[in-house]
């Protein structure tokens, strides 16, 4: 485990390992086979060849690098919707229309779990799933927020410390803590609806893929 400031982007994947550049890949499949992450998936007759769990191993490290894209402020903007000071201050800008608060929240922690699973098919036939996990803890000091018309509309950053742990198949593949880096704004893509009407029932924010591309999904060895 390492501690260290991280560098823009503000990427769970460079937070994680020090990188966002091609030789990401590369990195986590040879995490993966140092750790046997991806070896004896199945059992007896069945077992796959050492090519063929090279071959689970870069499939693996594909779609855990499209997961390690996640960006750190929406993760950020996703714990700040059920922020009690938060959500107050937006109930009281939504009944009166064009009044703005500035919030200065205390310390704080954010927890954002994922849990992708990866099929994993021989000859086009389900063998065995993968299971991915990701936790990235984000606690806060010193953060203060403009809140306008019930929306999250800028942030000015005060300190985080961060902490991300990568497992598969419940194996540690990677952990990292340290401090985050944060601009003295954060870059808001959008405002954040700090009332949405689909939040009953959320308690964290969890990862699906949006649809057809890179993503949790069947991985055949061949």
């Amino acid at each position: 485990m390492t501690s260290a400031p991280a560098a823009a982007p503000l990427t769970v994947r460079s937070f994680l390992l020090g990188r966002d550049d091609s030789g990401t890949a590369p990195a986590l499949r040879q995490a993966l086979h140092d750790q046997h992450a991806g070896a004896g998936l199945l059992p007896g007759p069945r077992a796959l060849t050492s090519a063929g769990d090279r071959a689970v191993e870069a499939e693996l490290a594909s779609v855990i690098g499209a997961l390690l894209e996640l960006d750190l402020v929406s993760l950020l903007a996703a714990g700040w919707v059920r922020h009690t000071a938060l959500r107050e201050a937006a109930h009281r800008t939504r009944q009166y229309p064009g009044s703005e608060e500035v919030v200065a929240l205390a310390t704080h922690s954010i927890t954002s779990t994922h849990r992708p699973a990866v099929d994993v098919l021989v000859d086009g036939v389900p063998a065995t799933t993968v299971e991915v996990g990701l936790t990235v803890v984000l606690r806060i000091t010193g953060l203060v927020a403009v809140v306008r018309d019930a929306q999250l509309v800028a942030v000015r950053a005060g300190e985080c410390e961060a902490e991300a742990k990568l497992a598969v198949r419940e194996i540690p593949v990677a952990s990292r803590q340290g401090r985050l880096d944060l601009p003295a704004e954060l870059p808001l893509r959008s405002p954040v609806d700090l009332l949405p009407p689909d939040r009953q029932g959320h308690t964290r924010p969890s990862w699906q893929p949006a649809g057809p591309g890179p993503g949790p999904g069947p991985v055949n060895p061949g």
